[in-house]
């Protein structure tokens, strides 16, 4: 195997530099319910050939692709042998401070888990993940150089994206009201679950809100709202050993019963059918 990468790339630990962690990727790979840390993950593949579940979504592994992970995302994969790639961690406060303009600095919401590319694009991609390992590994490389590279690395992803579809790119610049309702839903979704209470701090009436978000995203604010609930249970509940009623004072529920019965509302199963894997 070339010894530019190594297996089992969960427990590689070393090579951070300043927010920014660089692993080199090879050979098999299976996990089940990873969550995400608080940063943001850029998995640049070589090869590759088998599934990557992204917040319960299925996605095929191949040849060419980059897998983007935005914070706290849950994951489960079964990578086969042969596979060779890279991943750039950038922490959540580095993409907050380098990243303006690219649509993980302005975007809540991972609506391009998979980037396929061309043969030029990849061949870019690759020779500038290849200087990043470079430059991390030369003990005489500033930092600053580091952290241009990742920036550099990112906003060719950005690009990438932008090029490989043109009308759907356009479409995720959303309305300035909307990246701002889903910044606040990230800062209090545990806190309200009210239509009202976002339309107050935008200072807009609930109505107004309604009908932008049904406009924009084809879904009302309260259901907005409510897929976010629910989405961040059902990490916890896959992704951390913290009990179910830790969960639910957590997300803002008084009890185990009132977090239990809005779920089922939700989605049909109870918290503790989820967690056994009885769904």
């Amino acid at each position: 195997m070339n010894n530019v990468y190594i297996e089992k790339d969960l427990t590689w630990e070393d090579q951070i530099t300043d927010n920014i962690t660089y692993i080199p990727l090879a050979g098999a790979s299976e996990i089940s319910n990873f969550r995400s840390p608080d940063s943001y993950v850029f998995i640049f593949f070589e090869k590759c050939e088998g599934i990557h579940s992204i917040d319960f979504l299925e996605y095929q592994e191949a040849n060419h692709q980059i897998h983007i992970s935005f914070p706290g995302q849950i994951h489960s994969w079964k990578t086969k042998e042969g596979s060779l790639g890279h991943k750039l961690i950038v922490s959540r406060k580095f993409a907050e401070v380098n990243l303006f303009g690219t649509k993980f600095s302005s975007q809540h919401v991972n609506n391009h888990p998979i980037v396929n590319l061309n043969l030029d694009q990849f061949n870019k991609l690759r020779n500038e993940f290849i200087l990043i390992r470079q430059e991390i590994e030369d003990q005489k490389v500033h930092r600053k150089i580091v952290s241009l590279r990742a920036q550099l690395i990112i906003h060719l992803i950005n690009q990438m994206m932008d090029e490989q579809n043109l009308d759907e790119a356009d479409k995720t610049r959303i309305h300035p009201i909307i990246s701002s309702f889903y910044s606040l839903l990230e800062a209090h979704f545990p806190e309200s679950k009210s239509v009202h209470f976002y339309a107050d701090k935008l200072a807009l009436t609930p109505n107004y809100l309604n009908i932008l978000v049904k406009t924009e995203l084809g879904k009302t604010a309260k259901d907005i709202i409510d897929s976010r609930v629910v989405l961040e249970a059902k990490r916890r509940l896959l992704g951390t050993g913290q009990s179910i009623k830790q969960i639910a004072l957590d997300l803002g529920f008084q009890s185990i019963s009132s977090f239990s019965a809005y779920i089922f509302r939700k989605t049909g199963f109870y918290p503790k059918k989820f967690r056994e894997g009885g769904i």
